[in-house]
């Protein structure tokens, strides 16, 4: 894989471990458990670990954006 076409097709840096919310026509939350970069068609593909039963466990990582979720008080009750 060349880092160059990866930067290219994955315009979020979505990252392994990362926790996206997936848009394809609905939304839901997953965490990338894998990357793949197909040449070919010229995408990068996220491998999704899910929760919820009959969702896309491969999307196109253009569909996926960062969810930043923390915890509630974290960063604002000191």
């Amino acid at each position: 894989m060349n880092v160059r076409d990866f930067k290219r097709y994955n315009p979020y840096c979505i990252r392994l471990g990362d926790k996206v919310i997936v848009n394809i026509g609905y939304r839901y939350k997953a965490r990338v458990i894998g990357l793949r970069l197909d040449r070919k068609n010229k995408k990068v593909f996220a491998v999704l670990a899910i929760n919820e039963r009959f969702r896309p466990t491969r999307v196109d990582v253009t569909d996926c954006y960062p969810a930043n979720i923390h915890y509630p008080g974290h960063y604002n009750n000191g």
